[in-house]
C-alpha cells in the first residue's frame, strides 16, 4: 500500500471587486489530497490518482467552486473508474484511462454555502478502479473551506488603462467593521512591495495612496491583490481586494498601393489606402494625409477604430512622370498617446522617350513616316529634313516648324502627349493643333513681326520643352523614388 499526500494552496481572487471581509474561526488552507491503495507487484506500479481543490474562504450564501481531477499515475490501463462525492452529489464512472495519463479528467462543480454547514466545510471525493492486471485500486482526497463573517473591509482602486513604463496610482482603504478595536492589522500588496501594520479603532479607516511603475513586458491585463490580516482573541480576520488594469499597446498601420504601378503619361492610376488598428487599444482622432491627393472626403474616416478594424480610401489620379506619393496616418488612444505610420506607392512611367530636334535631323533612318504635314501642307521626309537643317533665329516660323516636326515625329513614335511645363501639366496635342493653325495664317518663311513673332516663339518654346523633356525610365535616379 502506498500513501501519498499533496497539499495545494489555492489563491482566492476577486476581479475588480472588493472581496467581503472574512472572519476566520481557524486559519485553514484548502487541501487537495490523493491516497492510492493497491497491492504492488514487482512488475510495475498499480494505483489511481485524484486531486481536489476548493475556495479556501466563503460566507454563508456564497458559491464555492470545486475542481476534481482523476488521473492514472500507474503503469497499467484502468477500467471502470468510479468517482464518488456525496456532498456534491457526484457518482460517475470513467470507462477507461490509459496508463501514465497524468492529464486525466477534470470536473468543475459548485455548491452554495448553507447556514447549517459545519465550519470548516470538509468535502471528500473517493475513486475506485480495476487495472488491466485485475488489481483493485482506490484513492480519496478532501478540500476544506472556512466559513467566515465580515469584521474588516478593504478596497483597492486605480485607473482602468495604462501603458508600459508609466506610473499607476492606487488607493487602498482598510476599515474596521468590528465592534471593538483591532490591533496589529497588517496590509500587504505583494506586487507593489507594500506593507503596513497598525491598529484600527471601531469604524476607523486608513487610506494608502501608492504609486507603481508598470514594467515593460508586464502581464496584460495587470491584476494585483491587496490582503488585510488581523487577530481578535483567537480569531483570525482576513480580507482582500483586487484591481485589474488593461495595459494598452496602441498601434496603427497604413498600406498604400497603386494600380497600375507602371503606365504611360496621363494614364489614370487608382490608389488604395487601407488603415488598420493593429494594436490592442481603441484609436480616436484619426487623421489621413496623402501627399498627392491631400485629405480624404468627409465621411471616409470613422470616429474611432477598434482593435483589428480597418477602413479603406480609394481615389484616382493622373500621373505624368515617375511618381511616388506618401500616405501619413495618425491617431491617439484613450489616454492620448499618439501613434503614426506611413506608406508610399510608386508609379513608373513607361513608353517611348521623346527625342530632340537634333536627333531627328541627324537620324532620318529612325523616322517612323516618310512624309509629314505642317500647317496643312504635306512635306516629304527630304523636304522636312531640309526644314530641320534650315531652321534659324532670323525667321520665327522656321524655328517653329522645326520643333513642330520633331514633336509630331515623337507623337507618331509613341511618346506620351503629357508633360510638365513651368510646373503645369500640358497636353502637347493641343499645342501641336494651335501651332498648325498659326502656320496656316503665318506660312513657313513669312518672318512675322511684333506680337505674331512673340506668339511663334512661345509655341516654339513649348514644343522644344516637350521634345527635350527627361525620360523617366532613363533618369539615373528614377529607382530612388
Amino acid at each position: 500500500m502506498i500513501d501519498k499526500m499533496v497539499n495545494k494552496l489555492i489563491e482566492f481572487k476577486w476581479r475588480n471587486l472588493r472581496k467581503p471581509t472574512l472572519l476566520i474561526a481557524a486559519l485553514l488552507v484548502t487541501a487537495s489530497l490523493f491516497y492510492v491503495s493497491a497491492p504492488q507487484n514487482a512488475g510495475g506500479f498499480h494505483g489511481v490518482g485524484v486531486l481536489k481543490s476548493a475556495d479556501p474562504y466563503a460566507e454563508v450564501g456564497d458559491t464555492v467552486t470545486y475542481h476534481i481531477k482523476v488521473y492514472n499515475p500507474s503503469d497499467f490501463d484502468l477500467h471502470n473508474i468510479n468517482v464518488t462525492d456525496h456532498l456534491l452529489g457526484v457518482n460517475v464512472t470513467i470507462p477507461f484511462m490509459a496508463e501514465g495519463n497524468e492529464t486525466g479528467v477534470t470536473y468543475t462543480l459548485t455548491r452554495t454555502v448553507s447556514d447549517t454547514d459545519p465550519n470548516p466545510l470538509v468535502n471528500t471525493v473517493t475513486v475506485e478502479a480495476i487495472d488491466s492486471e485485475g488489481v483493485y485500486s482506490t484513492a480519496s482526497t478532501e478540500a476544506k473551506t472556512t466559513i467566515v463573517e465580515r469584521l474588516i473591509d478593504i478596497t483597492k482602486t486605480g485607473p482602468n488603462y495604462v501603458h508600459e513604463e508609466e506610473s499607476v496610482k492606487y488607493t487602498i482603504t482598510v476599515t474596521n467593521l468590528a465592534d471593538t478595536t483591532l490591533y496589529n492589522v497588517t496590509v500587504n500588496d505583494q506586487l507593489m512591495g507594500f506593507g503596513w501594520k497598525g491598529d484600527l479603532s471601531i469604524g476607523e479607516s486608513n487610506v494608502f495612496n501608492l504609486t507603481f511603475v508598470v514594467p515593460a513586458g508586464a502581464s496584460d491585463p495587470l491584476t494585483n491583490t491587496v490582503v488585510a490580516h488581523a487577530k481578535l482573541d483567537e480569531t483570525i480576520i482576513y480580507a482582500e481586494a483586487t484591481w485589474t488594469i488593461d495595459i494598452l499597446h496602441p498601434e496603427i498601420n497604413v498600406e498604400k498601393t497603386a494600380h497600375p504601378s507602371e503606365g504611360c503619361r496621363c494614364e489614370n492610376v487608382t490608389y488604395t489606402i487601407i488603415i488598420t488598428n493593429t494594436g490592442d487599444a481603441e484609436l480616436f482622432n484619426i487623421t489621413v494625409m496623402d501627399s498627392l491627393f491631400g485629405q480624404p472626403p468627409d465621411g471616409t474616416i470613422p470616429s474611432s477604430l477598434l482593435p483589428g478594424e480597418s477602413f479603406t480610401w480609394v481615389f484616382n489620379a493622373t500621373v505624368s512622370d515617375c511618381t511616388v506619393n506618401v500616405a501619413n496616418v495618425t491617431a491617439v488612444d484613450i489616454l492620448g498617446i499618439k501613434v503614426h505610420d506611413s506608406d508610399k506607392a510608386m508609379v513608373k512611367i513607361r513608353g517611348v522617350c521623346p527625342r530632340s530636334k537634333g536627333y531627328w535631323k541627324t537620324r532620318p533612318e529612325a523616322w517612323p513616316v516618310e512624309e509629314i504635314e505642317i500647317g496643312n501642307i504635306t512635306y516629304t521626309k527630304e523636304e522636312a529634313l531640309a526644314i530641320l537643317w534650315g531652321a534659324n533665329a532670323k525667321d520665327a516660323t522656321k524655328m517653329l516648324a522645326a520643333q513642330l516636326i520633331a514633336a509630331k515625329l515623337n507623337r507618331i513614335a509613341g511618346v506620351s502627349a503629357c508633360f510638365y511645363y513651368c510646373h503645369k501639366l500640358v497636353n502637347i496635342d493641343d499645342v501641336i493643333s494651335d501651332t498648325d493653325s498659326f502656320l496656316v495664317n503665318h506660312p513657313l518663311g513669312s518672318d512675322p513681326r511684333g506680337e505674331d513673332r512673340e506668339a511663334a516663339l512661345w509655341f516654339k518654346d513649348l514644343l522644344d520643352a516637350y521634345n527635350n523633356q527627361y525620360c523617366c525610365q532613363f533618369k539615373p535616379d528614377c529607382n530612388e523614388y
